[in-house]
């Protein structure tokens, strides 16, 4: 009885140090969660990609049927918007192709896009392939105009010199954490141009660039590392197989509005549609302790820009557009006819504006056949009122007219090459039925010419625009034509047609048929 009380005490005292002990290291271990959870990093990542100078909102029925989308003015509320939410974390990214594509840019070789982007602080831009299109001299004077990075590593001058006032990456620190933007531009460029826009550039396969540049950014210390591309979606996932080491891949080129992140090879893949309908918002959650992404956006990534009622605008960008616009709006909302219907593009058929662009073509040329690029065409004309601006939008590109002697051989070629490619030729003057289950080069099951059979061994007189006929999209064949004559300029021809037959009504006219 008497030992009772020591006992006791001995088991209270006993039992309350393991109860504290357990109490510090519940609370070190929550403590540990919480630093642990304090010490990742918020990052946001803002992109835009291919706006092809659509800073004017204007209705898109595939994404809207009813209300106009886009608008620079509202996309820069969108991105202030944006940035408030997390203002030392946030970059803001271009991946290419912003100048090229309306009236109010292209006629001030892309002044007002430059002008909005360094309001907005853009934190880099990698060059597309259509910033090529006006020349390397007026490049190297929106370059020059740009208040921030314009980057490409895989294009190189001779002598491995990268283009004047081109970096091959750039370093951006946020919240202490060091992040590598690295350029690449598609291949591609090479048959996406005039091939005299190109002289003296060489454009390297990316998958060969990069993994030197990111040892060296990783060396720089660079903690995650983005490749900033215009090389399209599955141009990036192939590349995000083939190069390790990349975290996130900002890219363009094939306007593929990506709601979703996709993820290949550990690799985060966004690309924000193009014509400024959409802007990119990739949250990231950064852990420094792990040196490595633990969390990122997952599900609708894409914020659509909109102008319906309501919507918030930027009233300095406003006034930036309104500055270029006001200069040109009288001349291009002039009235040429009316469409009875919309008038819609299709890169890999027959398609209504196609059939009258080519139409057009033939009629200003005299030609009996006539050929264009289904990618030249970039925007459908709705029903109702066509303008001149709706007309330089479908057709930006300064292309003029060419016509030429080609043999029936030649054209059999041309065709097996444009059943094959992404960006099929349009066609008038000429009916071709495809048997799709042929191998390639036997795909073209019949020929007709003013409803006779195309004819091997016979001269046909061909127009198509000087793009193509100087190989450009690989169609090589219109570069062995013969008696070459040039003229008029596309756009006035589309333009003519449309004031002569106006109003127009184009039905399915089956030019272009696929069996089996």
């Amino acid at each position: 009885m008497l030992f009772q009380p020591n006992f006791k005490k001995r088991v209270f005292s006993t039992a309350s140090f393991f109860l504290v002990v357990s109490i510090l290291s519940l609370t070190f271990l929550l403590s540990s969660t919480v630093l642990s959870r304090q010490a990742e990093i918020n990052l946001t990542i803002l992109h835009v990609n291919d706006t092809h100078g659509h800073i004017i909102p204007y209705l898109d029925k595939s994404v809207d049927p009813e209300r106009p989308v886009g608008g620079a003015e509202y996309l820069a509320k969108m991105i202030e918007r944006e940035r408030s939410k997390n203002p030392d974390g946030t970059i803001l990214l271009s991946a290419g192709d912003m100048f090229q594509g309306t009236p109010v840019s292209n006629l001030f070789h892309g002044k007002p896009i430059i002008e909005i982007m360094n309001y907005l602080h853009y934190d880099a831009m990698a060059l597309g392939n259509h910033e090529f299109d006006w020349g390397q001299d007026v490049l190297h004077t929106i370059i020059s105009s740009a208040s921030f990075p314009v980057i490409s590593a895989n294009i190189t001058r001779s002598g491995g010199s990268y283009i004047r006032g081109v970096k091959p990456y750039i370093i951006l620190e946020k919240k202490q954490v060091r992040i590598a933007v690295i350029g690449i531009t598609t291949p591609e460029t090479y048959y996406t141009t005039k091939p005299g826009n190109l002289t003296g550039l060489t454009f390297t396969a990316p998958e060969k660039t990069l993994p030197a540049i990111i040892r060296r950014v990783r060396a720089q210390g660079a903690s995650i590392v983005i490749a900033l591309t215009h090389d399209g979606l599955d141009a990036d996932r192939e590349l995000a197989t083939k190069v390790r080491g990349i975290d996130i891949i900002v890219g363009g080129h094939s306007h593929t509005a990506i709601k979703d992140p996709v993820i290949e090879s550990g690799t985060v893949i966004v690309q924000a549609g193009s014509n400024g309908i959409y802007l990119g918002v990739l949250n990231i959650a950064f852990d420094p302790n792990k040196k490595k992404i633990v969390s990122y956006t997952r599900k609708d990534e894409l914020k659509l820009v909109s102008s319906a009622s309501g919507a918030q605008l930027d009233p300095d960008v406003a006034r930036i557009v309104d500055k270029y616009d006001s200069q040109v709006k009288t001349e291009f909302s002039k009235v040429l006819g009316t469409a009875a219907a919309d008038l819609t593009r299709d890169r890999t058929s027959e398609s209504k504006l196609g059939d009258l662009v080519t139409d057009a073509m033939r009629d200003a040329s005299g030609a009996r056949i006539a050929f264009q690029n289904g990618g030249g065409i970039r925007a459908d004309i709705a029903k109702g009122p066509i303008t001149l601006a709706a007309v330089f939008t479908a057709l930006p590109f300064d292309n003029d007219l060419v016509s030429m002697d080609l043999t029936g051989d030649q054209i059999k070629e041309l065709l097996e090459k444009s059943v094959l490619s992404e960006n099929m030729l349009q066609v008038s003057g000429v009916r071709i039925e495809y048997d799709l289950s042929k191998p390639a080069g036997s795909k073209v099951a019949s020929m007709e010419v003013e409803g006779k059979p195309l004819d091997p061994r016979a001269t046909y007189r061909v127009v198509t625009n000087d793009f193509l006929a100087s190989g450009g999209n690989q169609f090589n064949v219109f570069k062995r034509g013969l008696n070459i004559s040039v003229g008029p300029p596309q756009r006035d021809a589309v333009a003519d047609y449309i004031r002569k037959n106006s109003p127009i009504n184009v039905q399915a006219r089956n030019r272009i048929i696929f069996i089996n």
